[in-house]
């Protein structure tokens, strides 16, 4: 019990559930069904997107492509989906193999040229969205097929996008935890030349890691397109700092070597729960980004005072 109080989780965990009993005594609409589900199935794109963000940083490294990479996908598949050969099977198809493209261009490079991560991501997030604008004009793609809004339905009271994203949750706590590629991605963040002579070949673990990061911003791409019922190829700015702050403020370390899936669930709903909340509350929402800026800082600067004063600790037990 005392361990688990201890982890960065349980007190984020806590601060959230304080923040919704304050709404909901504010306003008693806060918990009702309707408010809920919005607030759930509007946070499912950047949720999926905030998963891979999770490996990512956890190898000390950082994307600022995942919203372009869902952008792309999202405008591809909505093209896709205005041509003879779109259905629900081509869809998810080409979701899963756009994002594994976009994901692969990054991780090669990276791993390739050993380049920082954000100066690659940077570029590439220019790149993505470029392309799709020189292919649309910027046009908005408007009216998707019944068949593709479809996937964001609600079954049995339970919108389809929340079930994509708890399964994909699933499958990537189950990689970190429990297979060898999650446990070099550990290794990797905690210390990289350590890693390197225990055998963890990190050019591999890096092209991956942002690979399987790729594919998830494709989901994240049909997931969006299929709630809004448009593409707007220009949409999504900005998006890249709420999915690193979701994953910080869910215990992710920014500087590598820790991080849960589990964690990055809390920081997403936190931000959800957060930006609901100045809704509610009739804040402007422009207050928004100061907010999340501020949380930023906050949480980040806990990590680093954290692992000095870990880092202390153990020089301390290593002379003693």
């Amino acid at each position: 019990m005392k361990k688990l109080l201890e982890r960065r989780e349980t007190s984020v965990f806590l601060i959230l559930v304080a923040l919704c009993i304050g709404l909901t005594i504010y306003s008693p609409t806060f918990l009702s069904y309707t408010n809920i589900k919005n607030v759930l199935v509007s946070n499912t794109a950047m949720g999926i997107m905030a998963a891979g963000m999770t490996f990512v940083l956890i190898t000390a490294g950082i994307d600022v492509s995942v919203a372009s990479q869902m952008m792309f996908s999202a405008t591809w598949l909505a093209l896709l989906a205005e041509t003879p050969l779109g259905n629900p099977v081509t869809i998810v198809l080409a979701a899963l193999l756009i994002g594994l493209v976009t994901g692969a261009v990054n991780g090669a490079l990276i791993s390739k040229f050993d380049i920082h991560p954000i100066i690659i991501t940077l570029g590439t997030n220019s790149i993505y969205r470029g392309i799709i604008l020189v292919f649309t004009n910027g046009r908005w793609l408007m009216n998707l097929p019944k068949w593709f809004t479809g996937f964001s339905s609600t079954v049995f009271g339970i919108p389809l996008p929340v079930v994509y994203a708890l399964l994909i949750f699933l499958i990537s706590a189950y990689i970190l935890k429990h297979t060898y590629f999650g446990r070099s991605i550990y290794a990797m963040g905690g210390n990289r030349e350590a890693a390197r002579y225990a055998g963890v070949n990190l050019k591999k673990t890096v092209f991956l890691t942002y690979t399987y990061t790729g594919v998830l911003c494709g989901a994240a791409g049909l997931v969006l397109d299929s709630i809004l019922g448009n593409c707007q190829p220009s949409g999504s700015n900005g998006w890249e700092m709420n999915v690193i702050a979701a994953a910080v403020i869910g215990g992710t370390n920014i500087l590598g070597g820790y991080g849960t899936i589990g964690g990055t669930v809390i920081g997403v709903l936190m931000m959800g729960v957060i930006e609901n909340g100045l809704v509610v509350a009739h804040v402007p929402t422009y207050w928004q980004k100061l907010v999340y800026g501020l949380i930023i800082i906050v949480t980040v600067t806990i990590d680093v005072l954290r692992k000095k004063k870990a880092d202390s600790r153990k020089q301390m037990i290593e002379i003693d």
